[in-house]
């Protein structure tokens, strides 16, 4: 029997069954349905979430001003806490070190026009700007403004909207803790961005080290934190106990004593989190499984009913030339049938509850092409598993005693 035929009679068996066909289709497409929306869900969520890393050094090492309380020794008092820019020359000349961008990050108040607010203040240089930052409007520091100690502020775009509504900062002057500064730019907001309070100004680290926190030039924090941008990314461990021995030793620290510093590597901790997602997705993976499994043995049981009460059609099959192959291809045949349909009905309800809950959520969801390839061949894969024994069945009746069933 050739296989259109063969699918022309599966066809012509399932609609003269409609209830019976309908109750199958839904189970397998109940579990299709299942399988797609989580894993899309899943997928979506993790891009989601890797997202909010983008603004984050994870090609880089970020050095504190803060005690390590992991390392040997439990680290230092607080009060003990050093970094100096001579430090930060000395670890500019280590090799596999490219650059390295140093701040001095603070709080405090800040006005303009009669508005207060209060947000985060942070003394930088030019580095400080990546390729993951643009400007809005404006420029940003330059090596002259820290040289020269100018008096010049770029506010990110949450502080800009909160000190000038009007939306015309350029060139006008802010209060930074008390001390006047000129406008000469405005950061472009990140992506995922929400507007909830708070804010940022940087100035030229120079004038907020002399000017703004003159503890900061005569104590031993003189830059509370730097991030270390690296030729080879691979080499990130070597080049991390690089710069600890280097600190180490000129802070004159003691075996058994801890770091007065510390490291925060964030491209280790965007991994660790795309590990955890990785594992959920797979995890609403086999939820799904588990119902499309339900489905499939719904199949396997409507099967072996179709069998049963279609035993003298068999027979009579079998008696006019059908070969037990040809009866087992049949209804293979049926149940595949019954799978790629629910499978079609499942996937276009998948992406209807993906969008639904992509609209809820906040995030963007979509069925992705892997997701509907993995279904379709999850909705066969059920169809020929579940399908064999029924048919195997119906294909080892013999003719004489299929004739005879009542």
């Amino acid at each position: 029997m050739k296989f259109f035929e063969s699918f022309r009679v599966a066809l012509g068996s399932l609609l003269s069954n409609q209830m019976r066909t309908l109750l199958a289709t839904l189970g397998i497409a109940i579990g299709i349905t299942a399988v797609s929306t989580l894993l899309s869900v899943g997928q979506s969520f993790q891009r989601f979430a890797m997202s909010q890393f983008e603004g984050l050094e994870t090609d880089a090492l970020t050095l504190s001003a803060q005690p390590d309380y992991g390392s040997m020794g439990g680290g230092v008092p607080p009060d003990q806490a050093r970094l100096s820019v001579a430090d930060i020359e000395a670890i500019r000349g280590l090799p596999n070190v490219r650059e390295v961008a140093t701040r001095y990050n603070a709080g405090g108040e800040l006005s303009a026009g009669g508005i207060l607010t209060g947000g985060g203040i942070i003394g930088a240089d030019p580095a400080y700007l990546r390729p993951t930052m643009r400007m809005a409007i404006g420029r940003f520091l330059s090596e002259q403004d820290i040289a020269e100690r100018t008096r010049v502020v770029v506010l990110d775009w949450s502080m800009a909207q909160q000190l000038f509504p009007d939306g015309r900062p350029m060139g006008r002057e802010v209060l930074v803790l008390g001390l006047s500064f000129r406008v000469i730019g405005v950061l472009a907001p990140p992506k995922n961005f929400f507007l909830f309070g708070g804010g940022t100004a940087i100035v030229p680290i120079s004038i907020a080290r002399d000017r703004l926190f003159p503890e900061a030039a005569l104590g031993t924090v003189q830059v509370n934190e730097a991030t270390i941008y690296l030729d080879d990314v691979t080499r990130l461990a070597p080049t991390q106990a690089a710069v600890s021995n280097l600190l180490r030793s000129r802070h004159k620290l003691r075996p058994e004593q801890g770091n007065d510093f510390s490291f925060q590597n964030y491209g280790e901790f965007a991994e660790a989190n795309n590990n955890i997602l990785v594992g959920i997705t797979v995890f609403l993976g086999v939820i799904g499984g588990i119902a499309l499994l339900v489905g499939g043995i719904g199949i396997m049981n409507i099967m072996l009913v179709s069998v049963t009460e279609r035993t003298r059609e068999i027979g009579l099959r079998m008696a006019v030339g059908a070969r037990p192959k040809d009866i087992l291809k049949q209804f293979r045949v049926e149940a595949i049938t019954l799978s790629m349909i629910g499978g079609l009905v499942g996937i276009l309800l998948g992406a209807g509850a993906s969008y639904l809950i992509g609209e809820f959520a906040g995030w963007r969801t979509d069925i992705t092409p892997q997701a509907i390839a993995l279904a379709v061949g999850f909705s066969a894969g059920v169809g020929v598993f579940f399908g064999f024994y029924p048919a195997r069945k119906a294909s080892r009746l013999l003719p004489i005693e299929a004739l005879r069933y009542e």
